[in-house]
């Protein structure tokens, strides 16, 4: 009988201590999956402590304006001067490699990476930890396609339908196109917002504008193309235009023009 009472304390026990593991890991796997945002830097950049130099930052970023990583001995544009300068402040700021590299591609987008599976990775650590009633910037076609655009005839102009799939307000901030011969504005309630072309190419764009568009409702993007700033210019284009909001995943959404230019 003593004997029995002994295997089955035992097995009790076990049982116990089984129960308590069992609880532990899953804390502990419930906290591993809370501590994700916290090793995010970490996880999508090689972590380092040592100190960082700007030189190893500038080529995992390309300039808006020629497409090739950022160099300081070559600065084609305004904004690669911008973007460098930027990096520059960020480093005598005393951040790490990973904090520069996240500031960078929160205040520029994901457009700005070299690797684009870089860029990838980032995306999908957002979308883990971005809230449940984000606000979502939506915009239809991705693509427009002007066709033949005569010289001769001037700008020409296509719209865009600009929704917040989301539940909380969606914020536009700021817009911004690949070339001075394309500039983009926001049409809300019939009413059009100022123009953004390319900055760092004599663009006098706000510095102070912003639009408030509520969860569930569509506004439009309305994109100029013209000929006349290119005029020598004649055969295929693609231009881009960026709209930066307060979307905490596509906080830089793209959409792209095409056309031939034609006498």
């Amino acid at each position: 009988m003593k004997n029995k009472i002994k295997i089955d304390f035992e097995l009790l026990l076990g049982l116990i201590l089984a129960a308590a593991l069992f609880v532990f890991l899953g804390t502990k796997t419930s906290l591993n999956k809370n501590s994700a945002s916290k090793q995010f830097r970490a996880d999508i950049l090689e972590s380092t402590v040592k100190p960082v130099s700007a030189k190893e930052i500038y080529p995992m970023f390309l300039c808006p304006c020629c497409g090739q990583p950022l160099n300081p001995e070559k600065i084609c544009c305004g904004q690669a001067k911008e973007r460098i300068d930027y990096i520059d402040s960020e480093i005598k700021a005393g951040k790490s490699k990973n904090e520069i590299v996240i500031d960078f591609a929160k205040k520029y987008g994901l457009n700005s990476f070299v690797d684009k599976n870089k860029a990838e990775e980032f995306k999908n650590e957002l979308i883990a930890i971005a809230p449940a009633n984000r606000p979502i910037i939506s915009l239809s076609p991705e693509t427009y396609n002007f066709g033949d655009v005569s010289q001769r005839k001037g700008t020409v102009f296509a719209y865009y339908e600009l929704k917040n799939e989301g539940k909380s307000d969606l914020i536009i901030s700021k817009l911004d196109t690949s070339c001075g011969c394309t500039s983009a504005s926001v049409l809300y309630k019939n009413e059009e917002g100022p123009r953004f072309a390319m900055a760092g190419h004599g663009a006098k764009n706000p510095t102070d504008w912003e639009i408030i568009i509520p969860g569930g409702q569509t506004a439009q993007l309305k994109v100029y193309y013209d000929p006349d700033v290119h005029k020598d210019f004649r055969g295929p284009a693609i231009r881009e235009i960026y709209i930066f909001s307060n979307d905490p995943v596509d906080f830089e959404k793209k959409v792209k023009i095409e056309l031939n230019q034609v006498d």
